[in-house]
This record gives structure tokens, C-alpha cells and sequence, in this order.
């Protein structure tokens, strides 16, 4: 459970039950690198044509 201390899922139990602090977490979230540039935007459109073009297989 220690890689999960910081999962956004948990972060808030874990403040609450003393396990990590507000700082903690914040200094983790501002360390976390941009991927902004890796991005890729899904449409329903594009997975709809995914699912027809599967079909078709």
C-alpha cells in the first residue's frame, strides 16, 4: 500500500487519517511532470468509426 499513498483515490483518506500531510501531497502533484504534449484526444466519433471498422474484420 506504500505506492499508494499519493493515488489520487486514497490522497484524501490519507490526509484524514494523518498517513500524509496537504503539503506532501501538493509537493508531489506540482513534481509530477507535463505530458501535455503526449495527449491524444478521443472522440465519440472516432471510436465509433473504431468499432464499425472492427465489425467489418
Amino acid at each position: 500500500m506504500a505506492d499508494k499513498k499519493f493515488d489520487t483515490r486514497m490522497a484524501e483518506r490519507n490526509i484524514q487519517r494523518g498517513n500524509l500531510t496537504q503539503a506532501e501531497l501538493d509537493k508531489v502533484l506540482k513534481d509530477l511532470p507535463d505530458d501535455a504534449a503526449n495527449v491524444i484526444v478521443v472522440t465519440p466519433e472516432a471510436l465509433d468509426f473504431q468499432e464499425r471498422i472492427s465489425r467489418r474484420s
